[in-house]
């Protein structure tokens, strides 16, 4: 088992995308064993022969068309209308945009990249602090692995085989809050920078505003509101929603046909890259379960008879830890079969910490030297990584401080209540 581990993390060390180092290091212990090299082909597609999987390019898909055709910017003018007039008013803005573009997206690169390449500018030309517009967005993207739809919970769901839609009611609640109170430390802040607020628009103007918004505005209530009330599935929605995102581009927004191949080959690269590492991951996983690595975790934690709470804090420590160097999707498909067990026997319940998980890792995409929205944010804003990151950390408390209340104030696991 040595030689798998070392092969994954000298691979990770050199620089070596994710997928191809569990690529790697599953064929290293599939030729040190002796397995017919078949093995190697059959445990990297079995994984995708999955209809439950067509939600995740599907999503991505929507959410490319939208932002293509414009409707994003639509968004932001809207709530920019409504709120924008308020000292402070503009980071609100922000994060309600990208809260809203959680509601459709499911990635939060994609998510801090949309609203960040229209709202960075326009804050920093407003005369808002560039490290805290940057940190600002970046912190706010993680929103869009916790709203649903969310492609690690998908990604979760498939690998405890927890109902996707169970998932999605239980994280809804909860990023809702936290959207909330990311509204309000970001308006305590936006005040205390001194920006003048941008003049009231009238009444007029606000409702042309939200007429040109209202398409986008009725996604997450397709989206969400279809598979809350049981009409279709997480992947039906998803499809649907591609549909209706398409149409909107064509009709409402009169993007021409010629622009819809750009947006399909977009999409399928995010979308390829992602089912690759969960390909990847199922061979490595098949190496580790081989090993009887997940019995011999349970068996350790097992022995420490730590308390609940006890097992919980060094749960999130370690994936704090896993965060700074591996990307969301490959740590959920790496440890959740070993850790399944533990957490039942724990009596830990499984959705409340697919909740916990995704939040812990809206801290790892904006924690270097892997920290995936504080790269997206730098390049489009001209800003160094490490800027990003320091502008990150006030709000980065604000996460953790989110994240021990779930996990510890009495009564907040019913937050997390499908």
């Amino acid at each position: 088992m040595l030689n798998v581990v070392g092969a994954f993390g000298l691979s990770v060390l050199i620089g070596t995308p994710i997928a191809f180092a569990l690529i790697f290091s599953g064929l290293v212990y599939v030729v040190s064993t002796g397995e017919y090299p078949s093995t190697l082909s059959s445990y990297l597609f079995a994984t995708l022969n999955s209809g439950g999987l067509l939600a995740i390019p599907f999503f991505i898909l929507s959410a490319e068309i939208l932002n293509r055709s414009g409707a994003t910017k639509c968004l932001i003018a809207m709530v920019d209308a409504w709120i924008g007039h308020n000292r402070g008013g503009l980071p609100v803005v922000a994060v309600i945009a990208v809260a809203f573009f959680s509601a459709i997206c499911g990635s939060s690169a994609a998510t801090a990249a949309a609203i960040g390449s229209v709202m960075i500018p326009e804050m920093i030309a407003r005369g808002y602090d560039r490290r805290f517009t940057v940190g600002l967005i970046a912190t706010a993207g993680g929103l869009g692995i916790l709203i649903p739809p969310s492609i690690p919970l998908i990604i979760y769901g498939m690998i405890t085989e927890i109902s996707i839609d169970r998932l999605f009611t239980a994280a809804m609640l909860p990023g809702l809050c936290l959207a909330g109170i990311l509204c309000v430390v970001a308006y305590f802040m936006g005040r205390r920078s001194g920006v003048l607020p941008s003049p009231r628009r009238s009444w007029s103007e606000r409702l042309i505003a939200t007429w040109q918004a209202s398409g986008i505005l009725l996604m997450p209530v397709i989206i969400l509101g279809g598979i809350n009330t049981g009409l279709f599935t997480a992947t039906e929605s998803a499809a649907i929603a591609c549909v209706y995102a398409l149409v909107l581009a064509v009709v409402g927004f009169r993007v021409p046909l010629r622009e819809i191949p750009a947006m399909l080959t977009g999409s399928a690269s995010t979308a390829a890259m992602i089912l690759l590492i969960l390909a990847a991951a199922n061979l490595f996983s098949y190496a580790l379960t081989s090993e009887r690595v997940p019995h011999a975790v349970f068996d350790y934690l097992t022995r420490l008879q730590l308390e609940r709470w006890q097992l919980l804090l060094m749960l999130m420590l370690f994936f704090i830890v896993a965060g700074m160097f591996l990307e969301v999707i490959s740590i959920i498909l790496i440890t959740m079969p070993i850790l399944l067990p533990v957490l039942t026997n724990a009596g830990i319940d499984p959705v409340h910490f697919a909740v916990l998980l995704v939040i812990n890792m809206e801290l790892a995409v904006i924690t270097p030297p892997i920290g995936l929205n504080l790269f997206v944010i730098s390049a489009i804003s001209n800003v160094p990584v490490m800027d990003v990151f320091r502008g990150t950390l006030p709000f980065a408390l604000v996460l953790v401080l989110f994240l021990l209340g779930l996990m510890y104030i009495p009564g907040a696991e019913w937050l997390t209540s499908p």
